[in-house]
């Protein structure tokens, strides 16, 4: 089973892996979370529009479903192999960093609170962290995946970190409630947002698909490559280029992932009870140049199931928010999440503190929360005085100590 953010994203990252494994004789499902109608810039040269009205995001929508089932018809999937849940584009993020909120999230672009599509099953289905999950979950279940395929949870975008952790959180459930296919799959990460990769860009298929410098020795990430023959390249090259609607915009960086290979990162629990240092990727000459970072920021982290403490290793600066998400996963999923000013948030659950070495947040467990889980799933973002998304830590899966 594939999941992806967006159309495309399946096609970019793992449109060789689809090919190879249909052509093998293998069940294959894609799954997309969203119908990609948030594209703001697109949908502005799609239409010619400065001013996209919602109709026209939502048609948007619908295009782009039908431009991913004749991506994938070139790699061999039926149209019922292909599923969409119709979720807000440019919103999973927010579902997760929320997903207490019963209120539904209102997307930016078609207006809507609920899935607009009445030719998907999820129609009318309120925009919530809980109802994704709960999706995401019976898809699942109902496919029993040997391998997941899913966004790299350290991908820039942020529906693409946002679809990981979903992801990891429902594949987490599964084995925490003892299904046995859920035991032994494996679980790739696909990487399609990173400042400067890939180049060159075009169309190149006798170049392979290499780590970016940045993340070549991450010590928490295990990179898998996969090669493929000429017409598993041609029939990626053809699947990217049925995606019409994005080809105008961005065709060079589409055709840049059809190569000799596609490059999976393989992302195992971390243990708790261990001290563990998450390091900040490292800058090369190019993103040094074009001065852009990662967003990933240094953090240290130690937890013994009962409480977290985190320290960062970055500047912050008065006025900037930080936003935790801490999901504790057994028999049933539970979330603690906090959110306000580095300098002021501090209450019965969550403590800051700063000194010289950085920045050390601490919560705990709440007294009504259960201690019966398999697994953590916990990260944070900070937001800069405007609300704009400028760090994280990325979403990391925890498991308890044997």
């Amino acid at each position: 089973m594939v999941i992806a953010p967006h159309p495309d994203d399946e096609a970019l990252g793992a449109a060789g892996i689809i090919y190879r494994e249909v052509h093998k004789g293998n069940d294959v499902r894609v799954l997309f979370i969203t119908a990609g109608d948030g594209f703001v810039q697109d949908a502005e040269r799609y239409y010619l529009l400065l001013h996209v009205t919602p109709e026209e995001y939502l048609h948007l929508g619908y295009e782009r479903q039908l431009e991913a089932q004749h991506a994938m018809a070139h790699l061999g999937l039926r149209a019922q192999d292909v599923i969409c849940l119709g979720f807000p584009d440019g919103g999973i993020d927010h579902l997760l960093l929320h997903f207490d909120e019963t209120e539904p999230f209102k997307s930016p672009t078609t207006g809507e609170s609920f899935v607009p599509y009445i030719n998907i099953p999820t129609y009318k289905m309120l925009y919530t962290g809980k109802n994704l999950l709960e999706l995401l979950g019976q898809e699942l279940k109902a496919f029993q995946p040997d391998i997941l395929v899913t966004p790299l949870l350290i991908d820039q975008h942020p529906d693409h970190w946002a679809t990981s952790a979903f992801a990891t959180l429902a594949l987490l459930h599964c084995r925490a409630q003892g299904i046995k296919w859920a035991q032994t799959a494996q679980n790739y990460g696909y990487l399609v947002h990173w400042t400067g990769w890939p180049l060159p860009l075009g169309y190149h298929p006798d170049l392979t698909m290499e780590k970016p410098p940045g993340l070549k020795s991450h010590p928490l990430i295990a990179w898998l490559q996969e090669h493929y023959d000429e017409d598993t390249i041609e029939a990626k090259r053809r699947s990217l280029l049925a995606h019409d609607s994005q080809v105008e915009l961005i065709k060079p960086f589409l055709q840049a992932f059809a190569r000799r290979s596609e490059i999976f990162g393989l992302i195992h629990p971390l243990v708790l009870g261990r001290k563990i240092a998450v390091p900040k990727p490292k800058s090369d000459m190019l993103t040094k140049l074009l001065h852009r970072e990662f967003g990933l920021i240094s953090s240290e982290w130690k937890s013994d199931g009962r409480y977290v403490d985190v320290r960062l290793k970055s500047l912050i600066r008065p006025g900037w928010q930080i936003r935790v998400a801490d999901f504790n996963i057994g028999k049933t999923i539970e979330f603690f999440g906090a959110q306000g000013e580095m300098e002021q948030l501090d209450s019965q659950n969550i403590t800051i503190k700063n000194d010289s070495r950085g920045y050390n947040i601490v919560w705990a467990q709440s007294a009504s929360q259960s201690q019966d889980y398999d697994f953590k799933l916990m990260g944070f973002v900070i937001f800069d005085a405007d609300g704009k998304l400028i760090g994280r830590s990325g979403f990391w899966p925890w498991t308890k100590m044997a």
